[in-house]
Parts: structure tokens; sequence; C-alpha cells
């Protein structure tokens, strides 16, 4: 038996939680001296209260809260500042460790500060640009910071042949509608069949079998960062997400914008820059040719499979995590 390990998991069934399953499933498997137990937390009026108060008063801030102390390390990957998931644990013990992404500038005066609130010893955020914020404009915090980027688990994701790729392109999530309503009417008039969101839909698809199953049958997705899509949230924040993998390890070629951090991350440019004045030809185009990008989309998978896979993040958490201990 090792120290005891918190994987604290809101039982919200919403679609986007899948990448949270995939990295609490990896740390499952490869324990490496720890005890790791799953905690499913219901949702709390209380709790969400607690945070709500918080974030509005700014001089609660460095209210300190100390309960009987454990020995025990307590995770927790969240959508912005939920802090919610870590009462009452983060209170218990010093050894607190958060993954944090979709971390908005305007949420920064009250996120950033609450970490410590919340005695986390070390956040991990997925955004290179929030971490440089962090670290340039909140120095007097004591929680250490480091940029961890999006990852997956590829077993959890596979491809067809590329002859038997029945998916000419494929939108899903957040769309970029000027660009989507560019290329809608070309390939409509050359019969290449295009999967999207419909008015009237809530989900493109079910459940994340069936959402897999449309990546493995895709040729080209369209990912592009939040701060194009919805610049009004995202502001300047653009970062490689969970879709851009996702598509890579399906062996799907992205047209897309390309984020900016996502060179650094690969060395090379892994994606086809969208052209705008020339969108619907130059999808046309891509498909005419999508035999000459198979090299790209196999170099692309291969990167994936051995340097973005959540095991790959997992040993960067565990590290920090033995450092403290």
């Amino acid at each position: 038996m090792g120290i005891k390990l918190r994987l604290l998991q809101s039982n919200d069934g919403e679609y986007f939680l899948d990448c949270i399953d995939e990295l609490y499933r990896t740390i499952e498997k490869a324990p490496a001296g720890f005890d790791p137990a799953r905690k499913m937390l219901k949702h709390s009026r209380f709790k969400s209260f607690v945070v709500r108060k918080l974030t509005r008063y700014p001089s609660l801030f460095k209210l300190r809260l100390r309960f009987k102390q454990e020995l025990a390390v307590n995770f927790v990957s969240m959508i912005s500042g939920d802090f919610r998931l870590l009462i009452p644990y983060a209170f218990k013990t010093k050894l607190n460790f958060v993954y944090m992404y979709d971390v908005w500038p305007r949420f920064h005066r009250w996120i950033f500060p609450l970490l410590d609130f919340f005695n986390v010893y070390y956040v991990f955020f997925s955004s290179k640009q929030v971490m440089e914020n962090f670290n340039q404009n909140y120095s007097h915090i004591k929680c250490r910071a480091i940029w961890l980027p999006e990852a997956l688990s590829a077993q959890d994701y596979h491809f067809k042949a590329y002859h038997d790729k029945e998916i000419d392109v494929l939108e899903f999530g957040r769309m970029y509608d000027e660009y989507h309503h560019l290329i809608t009417g070309p390939l409509q008039l050359n019969g290449k069949h295009h999967v999207y969101r419909k008015p009237g839909m809530n989900l493109l698809f079910p459940d994340k079998p069936a959402f897999s199953a449309a990546l493995a049958a895709a040729k080209i997705v369209i990912c592009v960062p939040s701060n194009i899509t919805h610049p009004h949230r995202a502001e300047y924040i653009s970062s490689m997400t969970l879709r851009y993998l996702q598509a890579m390890a399906s062996k799907c070629l992205i047209v897309g914008v390309l984020p900016s951090d996502m060179a650094e991350l690969f060395g090379y440019n892994p994606i086809v820059e969208i052209d705008m004045d020339h969108a619907g030809d130059q999808m046309l185009n891509v498909l005419a040719s999508y035999e000459d990008y198979h090299a790209l989309i196999e170099r692309n998978y291969n990167h994936v499979i051995r340097h973005h896979q959540w095991e790959n993040r997992w040993q960067v958490i565990q590290e920090k995590i033995q450092e403290a201990l």
C-alpha cells in the first residue's frame, strides 16, 4: 500500500468530461507508490455557494482553514476554477495538486489567489499563456505552476484505413461559423459527406463510442482555437486542445488554425492552415489530393503516440508530487 491518492471528480455526466476520465484511468493503472482511489462528488449547492462568495469578496482570499491533517494527496482535474471539488479535502492536507484548463483571463483575478486558499501545492495549466501570466503577475502566490498541455489515451481512439474513410469533413465541438459557411456550399455541391451539428441538435454524437467511430471514419477534421471561435470568452488564449490530438490519434488530417503553443510542442506545422479567401476551393483541393497528406497524417499520429498521451503527462505530475513528499 502506498500513499493515499484521492482523485476528485464531479459525477456530472457532461460529454466534455471524457478527457478527465482518461487521465484518471491512466493514474489508476500506474500508481507508482500511491494508493489511488477515485472520489465521485455529487453536485452541492452549498459548495457552489461558498466558492461564489469567495470570488466576490477578495478579502476572504487570505483566510487559511485547517482541519485535522492527514498524510494524503488530493489530485483534481478541473475546468477553470471549479474549486468546489476540493471542499473539504483541501483543508485536510497541504498536498493538493490541480490540473486546470479553460482558465480564461477574466477569471484570473480570483482563480489564482484561491489556489493558496485551497492549499494547492502545484497547479498544472494546460495553456502556456496562462502559466506565463500567472508567473509574471502573481509571483506573490505560494502555489507553484507549470505548463502541462492536454493529452489523451490513444487506446480510446481508433482509425479506418484511408480508403475506407467515408466522412469527408467532420466538424465537432466549437464551430468556426464564418469558415463553416464558406465550405458548406462547395462541399454539398460536389457531393461530399460533411458531418456537423445542425440547428436544433443538442449533441452531435450520443456518446463517446459514436464520437470515436466518426473520428475513425473522417478524412478531415476542422480545428480552430477558442480565441478565434469564441474571442469574447478566450480573449488572447490560444492553446492546443484535446480535439487536435483526438483527430491525430484517429489518423485524420487537420485543416484549421495552429494554436500559439502547438508548433513548439510538435517542432513542425502539423496542420493545413485555413485559407479564408479561398476556403471552399482549398477544401476541395485537399480532398482531391488527400493521398499527398498521408505522410503528414502518419507523422502526426506517431508524434501523439510518443509524446502526447496521459502517461507522458502523469510522469511529470508524479515527479512534482514526489518533490512535495
